[in-house]
């Protein structure tokens, strides 16, 4: 069977296709081939024993089968099969499948959900099917319809109590209006509540099903009589506080948010949500005080942080809000590395702006620091030159003589003067005439320096004009570009929003058509909510998960946007625009959502999975590019695209895999083996990587470590059938040097 990993070929989307596809037999050509196969599968799922001589022989068997048939027999392609298996009532084959997924890992959810559901057509016992469900919810607690399932076994087990439990599992994660209502009827119609304790659950969930479908009167009375069973049930307060607040019932509120507090002191999360409630009212003093105290008990809480920062931006001065922020250290000094660290916070909250006039503070406040270094120093200095100043000692003055001695030494002095003035008369007449003669030279030399200088000016001048004339044209240059520009990016935004509006439509319209009862249900549900004043986060998202639903992406991304705007915090929204861009095909975009997503919320589950799935489109995009320039001989360029790859996924074999394929195109063996390497250290089990070591070492002659490297290839079993039998051939030759 032709192998694309072989050459080293580009990863294609087929994978995804073929799950919507069955390939595996042509049905009408190949019934019996079909058959056969069902058979040896059947049969396999009856000998529990995989070590027993039996087992190994059918299980070749079938090994056989699949490659003389050439058979996909990929896990996707498995996976479809099953459901034809399950259809055709071939249920042992299915289970052999379901059982061999299971032990390889793959789809383990849902592989144990099928084997469940083939538990019920069979009529097996319930707890064997309830096992099942169960398996399946461990290993994916967002497994709506295992969930789904489980209740209504339950429930017809007269299971009440298990039964309302996972009800309102299934209600909580799905947004499907037809299966809530679905649920609605069950409750209303189908389940007698046995005490207290089960009536106040199924009004819990009804509620519940009320605030999803936008039945907000509904809910409010479905909650309160939930409370009314059981007073002391703090998630349903809870609920009843968001209600309230939607209903603008203000004190309502405060009462609910304080009745939690007083069953549970220590949840932090109500008490932030009490402070939030009391920042969006505008009470800045109430708010203030319960982020404080939030703050006294968490220190490191970034809520209550984001909370106090809001209620004074823009209000007080930088320095003032990182100490009403920081009011409950005593300690605490104002200084550049605060207000960098504030800085970065603000950052990874969204507050961008703030976060660089942050940024731009700590610079100040630096400059401030060494100018006063500065200071002292210069202070330092000049008490020192006092010192030394005060530290000298004039001279004594002599005392004077007698009056005769003075009177023939001023004689004397007097005729030295004398004689010496004469000669210095002499002197002078010859240096006027001297200076006469220089000061004519200086001035025949000012008037040439004046003319070569006038001259220089008239030149500056002209430099001057002539630059400012290439300034104007540069500026009008530049205006001209940028007005360009500015034109370019109005036409790419118009573009933009005509592609967008284009697109809603064409969503909208194929929305409508594949279901218009359903679709104007949706549209009655999103008009609801856009009644509802003031918008919050909560109401954007319910309006975004509702176009969601509707399958128009497009304007549920730009109500995800309005909601992520007002609570910058959440990680749900986050993920949810990850979703939309993943649907969109932006998985950059989609990456960073995600990975923003995990950093707010590091048990973020869904986040991480779906993180792991666009990281492998972003993987296989890279490669396909990659591709593309290795077919048309670019191999820098194929390289290059490869080593940025490695940069961001420095942990991914496939990466080090293809680009050790470009450096065997650029002749650099050395590089092609240290990637082969790299890559089989990432993925022990990635059998091509050990194919390619052994062509690169039998290239450079090292033949013991070639062989080495075909061994492990044929040690992982590949499915390579012309490529076994090659490299066997090379370990038989090379194996008779060595051994």
């Amino acid at each position: 069977m032709f192998s694309f990993k072989r050459l080293g070929l580009k990863i294609s989307f087929i994978n995804l296709i073929v799950l919507f596809l069955l390939l595996i037999l042509p049905c009408n050509a190949q019934n019996s081939k079909i058959n056969e196969f069902d058979t040896i599968r059947a049969e396999l799922s009856f000998l529990k024993d995989k070590n027993s001589p039996n087992y190994l022989k059918v299980k070749q068997k079938l090994d056989k089968f699949i490659v003389q048939n050439k058979i996909d027999y990929s896990y996707q392609n498995r996976l479809v099969d099953i459901y034809r298996l399950i259809q055709e009532q071939k249920f042992n084959s299915a289970i052999y499948e379901l059982n061999d997924l299971i032990d390889n890992n793959i789809e383990v959810s849902k592989c144990y959900e099928l084997l469940g559901d083939i538990c019920v057509k069979t009529g097996k016992a319930p707890n064997k099917i309830a096992s099942y469900y169960k398996k399946s919810i461990q290993q994916d607690y967002e497994n709506i319809a295992a969930t789904y399932k489980l209740a209504k076994l339950y429930l017809r087990e007269k299971k009440n109590i298990y039964g309302i439990e996972y009800l309102k599992q299934t209600v909580l994660l799905s947004n499907d209006i037809a299966l809530l209502s679905e649920i609605e009827d069950i409750i209303k119609n189908k389940i007698t509540p046995n005490n207290r304790y089960e009536a106040n659950n199924l009004y819990e969930t009804l509620g519940q099903i009320y605030v999803k479908t936008n039945r907000i009167q509904e809910s409010y009375e479905a909650f309160s009589k939930a409370l009314q069973l059981n007073p002391k049930d703090i998630y349903i307060k809870y609920y009843l506080s968001e209600l309230f607040y939607q209903n603008g019932e203000i004190n309502n509120v405060i009462a609910l948010y304080d009745s939690i507090l007083k069953d549970m002191p220590s949840d932090n999360q109500i008490k932030i949500s009490k402070a939030n409630f009391y920042l969006q009212e505008g009470n800045y003093l109430s708010a203030n005080k319960e982020y404080l105290e939030i703050l006294s008990e968490n220190p490191e809480s970034k809520q209550a942080k984001y909370g106090i920062f809001k209620i004074y931006q823009n209000k007080l001065p930088l320095d003032e809000i990182l100490k009403k922020v920081n009011a409950n250290n005593k300690t605490y000094i104002v200084n550049e590395k605060e207000c960098l660290a504030f800085a970065a916070f603000l950052d990874e909250v969204g507050e961008n702006k703030s976060a660089q006039e942050y940024r731009d503070f700590a610079k100040c406040l630096l400059d401030e620091k060494n100018n006063k270094i500065a200071q002292t120093k210069n202070k330092i200095t000049e008490n020192k030159n006092i010192t030394q100043l005060s530290n000298n000692i004039s001279k004594p003055i002599k005392k004077p003589q007698q009056q005769v001695q003075d009177k023939q030494k001023q004689l004397k002095e007097a005729q030295l003067k004398a004689k010496k003035l004469e000669q210095e008369k002499l002197l002078a007449k010859k240096k006027l005439e001297q200076e006469k003669l220089e000061a004519k030279k200086i001035e025949q030399q000012k008037l040439a320096e004046q003319k070569l200088k006038q001259k220089q000016e008239q030149e500056r001048i002209a430099a001057q004009k002539l630059k400012e004339k290439q300034e104007q044209e540069r500026i009008a240059a530049q205006k001209l570009k940028e007005k360009q520009e500015q034109e370019k990016k109005l036409a790419a935004l118009k573009k933009q929003k005509e592609y967008e509006e284009r697109k809603i439509k064409e969503e909208q319209q194929k929305a409508y058509e594949k279901d218009p009862k359903k679709y104007q249900e949706y549209k009655k549900i999103i008009d609801d909510y856009s009644k509802i004043e003031p918008k919050t986060s909560q109401i954007y998202t319910a309006i975004a998960n509702t176009y969601k639903q509707m399958g128009e992406p497009t304007n549920a991304l730009n109500y995800y946007k309005k909601a992520q705007k007002l609570d910058p915090t959440n990680s749900d929204i986050y993920f949810n625009l990850g979703l939309i861009y993943m649907e969109l095909n932006s998985f950059e975009t989609a990456r960073y959502n995600l990975v923003k997503a995990i950093n707010l919320d590091s048990e973020n589950s869904k986040a991480a999975n779906l993180l792991t799935f666009v990281n492998q489109k972003i993987i296989t995009q890279i490669v396909n590019n990659a591709y593309e320039k290795f077919e048309n001989k670019n191999f820098i360029e194929a390289f290059d695209i490869l080593n940025e790859g490695i940069k961001k996924y420095p942990k991914n074999a496939q990466l080090y895999y293809y680009r050790a394929l470009a450096c065997d195109s650029m002749n650099r063996n050395a590089a092609q083996i240290m990637d082969l390497q790299k890559s089989i250290e990432l993925d022990p089990t990635y059998y091509m990587a050990y194919y390619q070591l052994g062509v690169a070492y039998e290239k450079i002659k090292d033949e013991r470590n070639a062989l080495v490297a075909y061994e492990k290839f044929l040690s992982i079993e590949p499915d390579e059938k012309d490529l076994i039998n090659e490299i066997q051939q090379k370990v038989l030759t090379l194996g008779a040097k060595y051994y």
